[in-house]
């Protein structure tokens, strides 16, 4: 099995399978978007996002797909979608992964972030809002995309694809956020800030001003496992380890690795936009979930977990998007594997089959969705199953 807890994809010793390999990339592109505004009314200066692309845009350039990735993803996190066959087709789809705004990548060359803008801790703290004009830029400035198919991604993608309807609801055909949230819970709150705390009380942190050869490697690891705690349902839990010391090993190893892999500086700004985030704080709805869901025009799939207890379904006002937008439909990915589950070999079946039918609907000029509006297994709309 492999578990993406939002971008961090970990590969089990005990696995039970694999996702599919990743579809064939163009070479990382690069958009230069010079000052970039931000709803707080700072500015990242001399901003540039790099992306790859899957598939060909067509001559008419109205194939487009934009695949959105997570937390600790970055532009190759969304690949196992994107490919002959899979959920987004590349033999029908031009789909465009980007390296989002302060990807927390350790490469050097990726999109700007605190780290690589040279700014550090001066760089001022952005929104999901801002992470969503700055891509709205990247495909009208750079790609000369005025119209897409559909917008998706996972975990924080799923996020910023929910973002995408509300602040450009004639942008796109379709909406597919995976186990997103419409607005920070006290719970995520909690969360991260008890993660940045381990990563900050590692002394190596020095407020944030650390140098490059030598990162909060420890304090990092130990953050992001305290996050994964919440990103496994305790079923997968069950599931993955036999003992105590099967447990404590993979903590031990992830703890390494991750604190090797992610630049702390640039995750704590990104864990900050998600903790910050309300779609109802999108201008001019005051704070009125109804009435931001209501605003949205394109067909709005959306796939959350019940297990999931990080972002939950409910408490996060995903269920509530769901029951108030006029287009919408709900699929529980019900797996296990909780938040993670959004890559297990189940998952992607049911993914891919549910983006394959609504993205035929919409080339057909169809209506709506196949099947029921919200799962036949619950017996609330607003609610999972218990």
């Amino acid at each position: 099995m492999v578990l993406a807890a939002l971008g961090l994809a970990v590969t089990l010793a005990s696995s039970l399978g694999s996702a599919p390999a990743a579809a064939q990339a163009s070479p990382v592109q690069t958009c230069d978007l010079g000052e970039l505004k931000l709803e707080s009314g700072a500015s990242i200066p001399n901003l540039r996002m790099t992306y790859i692309t899957h598939g060909t845009l067509n001559a008419e350039r109205s194939n487009a797909i934009l695949s959105i990735h997570g937390l600790r993803g970055n532009r190759d996190a969304q690949s196992f979608l994107a490919g002959p066959g899979r959920a987004f087709d590349t033999d029908r789809y031009f789909v465009i992964q980007p390296d989002t705004l302060g990807v927390a990548s350790t490469d050097p060359n990726a999109t700007t972030s605190p780290t690589r803008s040279g700014m550090n801790m001066n760089f001022p703290r952005f929104g999901i809002r801002d992470m969503v004009q700055a891509e709205h830029r990247l495909l009208t400035e750079c790609l000369n995309i005025r119209h897409l198919v559909a917008v998706t991604g996972i975990s924080m993608g799923g996020i910023g694809s929910l973002q995408w309807a509300v602040s450009y609801p004639d942008f796109m055909d379709a909406v597919i956020p995976i186990v997103p949230q419409a607005n920070a819970t006290r719970q995520t709150n909690f969360i991260w800030e008890a993660a940045r705390q381990a990563i900050m009380l590692d002394p190596k942190w020095q407020n944030g001003n650390y140098p490059a050869n030598d990162p909060p490697r420890r304090g990092t690891g130990i953050g992001i496992n305290i996050q994964n705690a919440f990103g496994f349902s305790p079923e997968s839990f069950a599931e993955m380890f036999q003992d105590r010391a099967s447990v404590e090993r993979f903590y031990a190893t992830t703890t390494d690795q991750l604190g090797n892999a992610t630049d702390a500086r640039d995750w704590v700004y990104r864990t900050w936009a998600i903790v910050d985030h309300d779609i109802a704080r999108t201008p001019p709805f005051n704070g009125d979930l109804r009435a931001a869901a209501r605003s949205i025009k394109a067909r709005l799939l959306l796939m959350p977990n019940c297990f999931d207890q990080l972002l939950t379904p409910g408490e996060s006002g995903v269920m509530e998007v769901a029951a108030y937008a006029p287009n919408a439909k709900i699929v529980d990915l019900d797996d296990i594997a909780g938040h993670s589950g959004n890559s297990t070999p189940r998952s992607v079946t049911i993914i891919a089959a549910e983006v394959r039918d609504l993205l035929q609907r919409v080339a057909d000029g169809r209506p709506g969705f196949t099947g029921p509006r919200i799962p036949r297994h619950w017996s609330r709309e607003d609610r999972c199953p218990n």
